[in-house]
Protein backbone atom coordinates (compact mmCIF):
# COMPACT_ATOMS: atom_id res chain seq x y z
CA UNK A 1 0.00 0.00 0.00
CA UNK A 2 2.39 2.31 1.03
CA UNK A 3 4.52 1.72 -2.29
CA UNK A 4 0.84 2.60 -4.22
CA UNK A 5 0.69 5.76 -2.14
CA UNK A 6 4.68 6.79 -3.69
CA UNK A 7 3.67 5.85 -6.74
CA UNK A 8 0.64 8.04 -7.20
CA UNK A 9 2.50 10.87 -5.55
CA UNK A 10 5.63 10.85 -7.64
CA UNK A 11 3.20 10.42 -10.79
CA UNK A 12 1.06 13.34 -9.69
CA UNK A 13 4.45 15.18 -9.15
CA UNK A 14 6.15 14.29 -12.41
CA UNK A 15 2.80 15.42 -14.12
CA UNK A 16 2.63 18.79 -12.39
CA UNK A 17 6.85 19.14 -12.95
CA UNK A 18 5.94 18.84 -16.75
CA UNK A 19 2.79 19.91 -17.13
CA UNK A 20 3.88 24.06 -17.78
CA UNK A 21 5.99 22.20 -20.86
CA UNK A 22 3.10 20.37 -22.48
CA UNK A 23 0.76 23.30 -21.51
CA UNK A 24 3.33 26.63 -22.99
CA UNK A 25 2.40 27.82 -26.28
CA UNK A 26 5.16 29.08 -28.13
CA UNK A 27 5.40 32.54 -28.82
CA UNK A 28 6.48 33.63 -31.99
CA UNK A 29 8.10 36.88 -32.49
CA UNK A 30 6.15 38.41 -35.73
CA UNK A 31 8.18 41.22 -37.36
CA UNK A 32 7.44 44.79 -37.17
CA UNK A 33 5.17 45.88 -39.49
CA UNK A 34 7.04 49.36 -40.31
CA UNK A 35 4.48 51.60 -41.94
CA UNK A 36 6.64 54.60 -42.29
CA UNK A 37 10.61 54.90 -43.03
CA UNK A 38 12.91 58.24 -42.38
CA UNK A 39 11.36 62.14 -42.41
CA UNK A 40 11.12 64.00 -45.95
CA UNK A 41 14.38 65.74 -46.75
CA UNK A 42 15.56 68.09 -50.04
CA UNK A 43 15.91 66.31 -52.74
CA UNK A 44 19.20 66.40 -54.86
CA UNK A 45 18.40 66.78 -58.92
CA UNK A 46 16.61 64.59 -61.06
CA UNK A 47 18.30 62.80 -63.57
CA UNK A 48 18.09 64.63 -67.03
CA UNK A 49 16.65 60.76 -68.42
CA UNK A 50 13.99 60.63 -66.02
CA UNK A 51 11.36 62.84 -64.22
CA UNK A 52 10.56 62.55 -60.52
CA UNK A 53 7.83 62.43 -58.91
CA UNK A 54 6.83 62.56 -54.93
CA UNK A 55 3.49 62.23 -54.04
CA UNK A 56 2.36 63.26 -50.55
CA UNK A 57 -1.09 63.61 -48.04
CA UNK A 58 -0.20 66.34 -45.78
CA UNK A 59 -0.56 65.52 -41.75
CA UNK A 60 -3.60 67.51 -41.24
CA UNK A 61 -5.80 66.97 -38.63
CA UNK A 62 -9.41 65.51 -39.43
CA UNK A 63 -8.48 63.68 -41.99
CA UNK A 64 -10.07 60.25 -42.74
CA UNK A 65 -7.66 57.54 -41.53
CA UNK A 66 -8.03 55.17 -44.44
CA UNK A 67 -5.34 55.20 -47.31
CA UNK A 68 -5.10 56.71 -50.19
CA UNK A 69 -4.30 54.28 -53.13
CA UNK A 70 -1.83 55.72 -55.56
CA UNK A 71 -2.29 54.33 -59.01
CA UNK A 72 0.66 55.18 -61.97
CA UNK A 73 -0.36 54.00 -65.36
CA UNK A 74 -3.30 52.37 -63.95
CA UNK A 75 -1.09 50.43 -61.77
CA UNK A 76 -1.29 50.18 -57.74
CA UNK A 77 1.75 52.00 -56.21
CA UNK A 78 0.73 52.36 -52.16
CA UNK A 79 -1.23 53.79 -50.22
CA UNK A 80 -0.65 57.04 -48.43
CA UNK A 81 -1.72 57.28 -44.99
CA UNK A 82 -1.92 61.14 -43.58
CA UNK A 83 1.09 62.27 -43.00
CA UNK A 84 2.93 59.86 -45.32
CA UNK A 85 5.35 60.67 -48.70
CA UNK A 86 6.36 58.69 -51.75
CA UNK A 87 8.81 59.84 -54.13
CA UNK A 88 9.44 57.56 -57.52
CA UNK A 89 10.96 58.20 -60.94
CA UNK A 90 9.20 57.59 -64.61
CA UNK A 91 10.32 57.54 -67.69
CA UNK A 92 9.47 60.98 -69.02
CA UNK A 93 6.27 61.94 -71.39
CA UNK A 94 2.85 61.07 -70.59
CA UNK A 95 1.66 58.86 -67.61
CA UNK A 96 -2.01 58.59 -65.33
CA UNK A 97 -1.70 59.00 -62.01
CA UNK A 98 -4.26 59.42 -59.19
CA UNK A 99 -4.79 58.38 -55.39
CA UNK A 100 -8.48 56.92 -54.40
CA UNK A 101 -9.79 56.76 -50.85
CA UNK A 102 -12.36 53.56 -50.69
CA UNK A 103 -12.19 52.30 -54.11
CA UNK A 104 -12.51 48.46 -53.34
CA UNK A 105 -13.70 46.55 -54.77
CA UNK A 106 -14.24 48.32 -57.91
CA UNK A 107 -10.79 49.53 -57.56
CA UNK A 108 -11.51 53.09 -59.89
CA UNK A 109 -7.65 53.96 -60.13
CA UNK A 110 -7.16 51.28 -62.97
CA UNK A 111 -10.23 52.07 -64.93
CA UNK A 112 -11.99 55.44 -64.09
CA UNK A 113 -11.42 59.06 -63.59
CA UNK A 114 -7.69 58.56 -65.01
CA UNK A 115 -5.67 61.59 -64.86
CA UNK A 116 -3.39 62.33 -67.76
CA UNK A 117 -0.35 64.39 -67.18
CA UNK A 118 2.98 64.87 -69.31
CA UNK A 119 6.02 65.04 -67.32
CA UNK A 120 9.40 66.31 -68.55
CA UNK A 121 13.11 65.05 -68.52
CA UNK A 122 15.32 66.27 -65.47
CA UNK A 123 12.22 67.86 -63.82
CA UNK A 124 10.43 66.95 -60.29
CA UNK A 125 6.95 67.45 -59.89
CA UNK A 126 5.30 67.69 -56.37
CA UNK A 127 1.92 66.17 -56.25
CA UNK A 128 -0.94 66.49 -53.47
CA UNK A 129 -3.54 63.58 -51.85
CA UNK A 130 -6.45 65.81 -52.68
CA UNK A 131 -8.10 66.65 -49.05
CA UNK A 132 -11.80 66.24 -50.16
CA UNK A 133 -10.80 62.93 -51.30
CA UNK A 134 -11.21 62.98 -54.93
CA UNK A 135 -8.96 61.51 -56.90
CA UNK A 136 -7.94 64.14 -59.20
CA UNK A 137 -3.96 64.76 -58.15
CA UNK A 138 -3.42 68.44 -57.01
CA UNK A 139 0.20 69.65 -58.36
CA UNK A 140 1.68 71.74 -56.03
CA UNK A 141 4.86 73.96 -55.95
CA UNK A 142 7.82 72.93 -54.24
CA UNK A 143 8.48 75.54 -51.80
CA UNK A 144 4.70 74.52 -50.58
CA UNK A 145 5.08 71.25 -51.11
CA UNK A 146 8.09 71.05 -49.05
CA UNK A 147 6.95 73.09 -45.91
CA UNK A 148 4.12 70.09 -45.73
CA UNK A 149 6.45 67.54 -46.56
CA UNK A 150 8.84 68.22 -43.32
CA UNK A 151 5.79 66.39 -41.34
CA UNK A 152 5.96 63.82 -43.18
CA UNK A 153 7.87 60.39 -43.80
CA UNK A 154 8.28 58.02 -46.05
CA UNK A 155 5.50 55.29 -47.02
CA UNK A 156 7.18 51.72 -47.48
CA UNK A 157 4.56 49.30 -46.43
CA UNK A 158 3.71 48.31 -49.77
CA UNK A 159 5.07 46.60 -52.72
CA UNK A 160 4.70 48.59 -55.84
CA UNK A 161 3.24 47.01 -59.38
CA UNK A 162 3.69 49.84 -60.87
CA UNK A 163 6.40 50.67 -63.38
CA UNK A 164 8.03 53.56 -61.45
CA UNK A 165 11.75 53.61 -61.39
CA UNK A 166 14.53 54.11 -58.92
CA UNK A 167 15.65 58.02 -58.65
CA UNK A 168 19.52 57.57 -58.31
Amino acid sequence: MYCKNIKAILTVLLSLALAPNVFSQTVQHTPKLTVFGEQYHALPATASDKARVTYYRAALGGQRLSGANVYVDGHYHTSLLPGGFTTFCLVPGEHTLGAYQHDAPLYRGKTEELYRVKLEAGKTYFIKVSDDGKSAPVSVTRAEAEQELKYTREQKHAVSRAAVLTCK
